[in-house]
């Protein structure tokens, strides 16, 4: 496992290099976050011509009602390339349903969402956009997939995952971590 100094964008091509050397083992199919489309753009550059790459954006509002932060000549780009492009709720805050059948209705959402950001803020985003794309039926819950997320902007976290729709969130598994940012001062 690659431990980063710090959270951040500038390990975003660290990152995908990892992540695609990953992905090489699992059907060659890569899932990352990207709301700007820096880092979808980043991995179009990167990814070769026979993997799959789908992209989870933001919802449209998600900052401003009615705006749509990931442009969309970079998701055009990825149709036209082939890949495949998400843009849905964020499941972390909808997650009730799950808890709601393994905990008698006890919201307890925000302690997955906490729980995960206490290996990394990206370790949330990228459990969170492994549901929504099986939610959408862009990975299946039997495979295990490589997926990306980050801090705030770009990608510093990658993990190897089984993913799981969000009714049933509590069957997502967690197989390899390969990279995230750390808070030690002397890694």
């Amino acid at each position: 496992m690659v431990l980063f100094k710090e959270a951040g964008e500038h390990n975003t091509e660290e990152t995908l290099k990892l992540a695609i050397e990953e992905a090489r083992k699992f059907g060659k199919k890569l899932l990352i976050a990207s709301t700007t489309g820096k880092s979808a753009k980043k991995a179009l550059e990167m990814i070769p011509d026979d993997f799959q790459l789908i992209v989870v954006t933001h919802h449209t509002g998600f900052k401003q009602v009615d705006e749509q932060e990931f442009p969309e000549e970079v998701r055009n780009l990825l149709l036209q390339k082939g890949h495949k492009v998400l843009t849905a709720t964020h499941v972390l805050s909808g997650i009730e349903r799950a808890f709601r059948r393994e905990y008698q209705g006890i919201h307890l959402a925000e302690i997955v969402a906490n729980t995960l950001r206490l290996f990394s803020q990206g370790m949330k985003v990228c459990v969170e956009i492994a549901l929504m794309a099986a939610d959408a039926g862009l990975v299946k819950c039997s495979e295990w997939i490589v997926t990306c997320g980050g801090t705030s902007r770009g990608l510093d976290t990658c993990v190897v995952l089984k993913p799981a729709n969000t009714s049933r969130m509590l069957e997502l598994r967690i197989g390899k971590i390969i990279c995230m940012p750390s808070d030690c001062p002397n890694i």
